[in-house]
């Protein structure tokens, strides 16, 4: 489903869009009118973990009032790192979210599997060398593209953005490159 019947089908549902979603929507062109909600709003139902990253098992689940952590926390906790799943990474063709300071380049990062096909490669690999850092490879095994990204790279955030600003910004990052993936394929799609 694309992204703009997706909005439409979530509108159709009562689920109320943020006003980034419906500000893209506008600048495509895209008929879509309903429900509107705040960003912090809309991340009220993440599932939070804390994982230790040597054993990848769960230390402890958080309310979503972890959310308002600053991103220093996976400095500070470095043996750990914070796994966020919600329902509405649906709509940017991801699971869930794993935040974690990278000891070995000294830096904040973000990784994720990205539901999108292989043939999606070239176009993905341009879009994040504009990224320090970036990095991207397809998982055969899970059909998902293995992503990696620095988030102080990210527009908006910096140490002291909380963690509800980074799910933000990494969410919005998203949505606009699955849009120009959507552009391009359908751009390529009517010269076939």
């Amino acid at each position: 489903m694309s992204l703009q019947n997706l909005l439409q089908y979530l509108l159709k549902e009562g689920q109320p869009l943020t006003d980034f979603e419906y500000e893209e929507a506008m600048r495509q062109k895209w008929p879509i009118e309903g429900a509107r909600i705040q960003e912090e709003a809309r991340f009220g139902d993440v599932y939070i973990e804390r994982v230790d990253k040597e054993s990848e098992e769960m230390i402890q689940t958080e309310a979503s009032s972890f959310l308002n952590t600053p991103l220093t926390y996976v400095k500070i906790h470095q043996k750990e790192f914070i796994y966020i799943e919600s329902k509405w990474f649906d709509v940017v063709k991801v699971d869930g979210l794993a935040i974690e300071w990278d000891e070995v380049f000294q830096t904040y990062t973000v990784l994720f599997g990205l539901k999108r096909p292989k043939k999606d490669m070239v176009f993905l690999k341009e879009m994040l060398s504009q990224m320090e850092g970036a990095q991207l490879q397809f998982n055969g095994q899970d059909g998902l593209f293995d992503v990696n990204i620095q988030l102080l790279e990210l527009e908006e955030i910096d140490e002291d953005s909380s963690l509800m600003d980074v799910i933000s910004a990494v969410y919005r990052f998203l949505f606009r490159m699955i849009m120009q993936l959507e552009m391009n394929e359908s751009k390529n799609g009517s010269n076939s």
